[in-house]
């Protein structure tokens, strides 16, 4: 093991869980390495022994998107074709936002963790990816893609958070998710050949 690295045991998972739980309801600014150690249990030491700063708390709440992000680029870069990778892309989105729904409502609730997110984001080589997409620039067929995209992530939150929606179970949401995606970015899939 690597010098300053620690294991990653139960206690690591349980500070992690702590936090995501406070970050929802208080945000990262709102949340003190204080207020996760207290809630836990332990003290503010312990939380420390896991992660040495506030930030490394943060991405450690967003491991998982992080890592979803990252094979999200890999299969949008091997799809041909702008539609295909938009297709890619919103459905890459949708899977995350789906299987890892208590960490999107963090994402999406906090400026903080937004930022946190982006420089992962910037480091994975995003801009590349967008341009390809034809995401960048300010002619008005790009401005719309943008904005319903835009209008889309964002607009996740709300069915994600609907009780009846979420009831429906992930495989049947994820369908009407990604089909409305469709439809609001102006995706058209190829029949499938016979």
């Amino acid at each position: 093991m690597a010098a300053g690295t620690r294991p990653r045991g139960a206690g690591r998972v349980q500070v992690l869980e702590t936090a995501r739980r406070l970050f929802t309801l208080h945000g990262v600014e709102g949340t003190s390495l204080q207020a996760i150690a207290d809630l836990m249990g332990v003290s503010k030491a312990a939380v420390y022994y896991h992660f040495k700063t506030k930030d490394d708390l943060v991405r450690g709440v967003l491991e998982p998107i992080i890592a979803g992000i990252a094979e999200l680029a890999r299969v949008i870069g091997a799809q041909r074709g702008r539609n295909a990778r938009l297709d890619a892309m919103l459905i890459g989105i949708v899977d995350l936002a789906v299987a890892h729904n208590d960490e999107f409502q963090v994402v999406m609730g906090d400026p903080y963790i937004g930022s946190v997110l982006q420089a992962e984001v910037d480091a994975l080589g995003f801009a590349e990816l967008a341009e390809s997409l034809a995401l960048t620039g300010t002619d008005p067929a790009t401005m719309a893609t943008r904005v319903a995209l835009s209008v889309f992530v964002t607009g996740l939150r709300g069915p994600l958070t609907d009780p009846e929606l979420l009831a429906l179970g992930d495989a049947a949401l994820r369908e009407h998710l990604i089909e409305s995606g469709r439809r609001l970015l102006g995706i058209r899939r190829r029949p499938h050949a016979l």
